[in-house]
């Protein structure tokens, strides 16, 4: 998305304070956004830290600078964000747009490049002994998205951003319960530890979460093609993304220098 107007003043305010999470509190490293290619492209990240998605605030900036904030990429999110009053002006003035893939081509027709992550609420509200794992729930929307548009997939790969809490359950039996996927398209009910409230309860509770490392990784694109509605050859590109993707963060984590308070009492609950 092209930055102008009253989106460059909005930027202007965006810019310094994420600046300041990313170097000064979470003391963040993103890696390889030379390898982005030209053109419309597709990027593929995990997600964490429910809703306070730092990693996502951290690689938006970064993804901007990288352009000479001349660009910035197009977020495709849950719904349920754009009835919350006054996030739904700034998620759109960042580019953030729902989750469809009307949206995504849209961007496509005018060379801009997607980030979406397919994990969504059930990835990012994952148990604190699952944080460094890749799970996209079987989601394969956006292997099909990427062989119906014929952009590449740029997979990007985060470490550290789950270790700010400590989530006790995805609590999804909850969630199915009171029928929240029916009402409002959310499969999870979290509960966890954290600040500032001690017990953080709920799919839209805000928590502040520790500071400590976080490092994002941008891989090599990778091109799909094939009939989208070939589910065999969909599964394949999935299982070969995600395995990709989680090798590599296994190679992320052993380079944290430190991994939180709430880790080490995740450690003492679950033994």
């Amino acid at each position: 998305m092209t930055i102008t107007g009253d989106k460059k003043i909005l930027l202007s305010l965006f810019n310094p304070i994420a600046r300041w999470i990313e170097e000064e509190y979470f003391d963040a490293t993103v890696r390889g956004l030379e390898r982005l290619p030209e053109g419309p492209a597709l990027m593929v990240g995990n997600h964490s830290a429910g809703v306070m998605i730092p990693d996502s605030i951290i690689f938006y900036r970064e993804f901007a600078e990288h352009s000479g904030w001349n660009d910035i990429p197009i977020s495709l999110a849950h719904q349920l964000l754009f009835r919350i009053p006054l996030l739904n002006h700034l998620a759109r003035a960042l580019g953030v747009v729902p989750a469809s893939p009307e949206n995504a081509q849209s961007a496509f027709n005018k060379g801009q490049k997607v980030l979406v992550y397919p994990g969504g609420d059930w990835e990012t509200m994952r148990p604190s002994r699952d944080r460094d794992r890749i799970d996209f729930a079987g989601r394969t929307g956006f292997i099909r998205l990427a062989m119906k548009t014929g952009v590449p997939i740029v997979p990007v790969v985060s470490a550290g951003a789950h270790d700010g809490w400590h989530v006790l359950t995805r609590g999804d039996r909850i969630a199915s319960t009171l029928k929240l996927d029916r009402l409002l398209r959310i499969k999870v009910f979290p509960i966890a530890l954290g600040l500032p409230t001690g017990l953080i309860i709920g799919p839209i509770a805000v928590h502040i979460p520790l500071p400590g490392t976080i490092i994002i990784e941008v891989l090599d694109p990778i091109e799909v093609d094939g009939d989208p509605d070939d589910d065999e050859r969909v599964q394949r590109y999935y299982d070969e993304i995600l395995a990709t993707m989680q090798s590599h963060l296994d190679e992320l984590v052993p380079e944290l220098p430190r991994r939180g308070l709430l880790r080490k009492v995740g450690r003492l609950i679950n033994r």
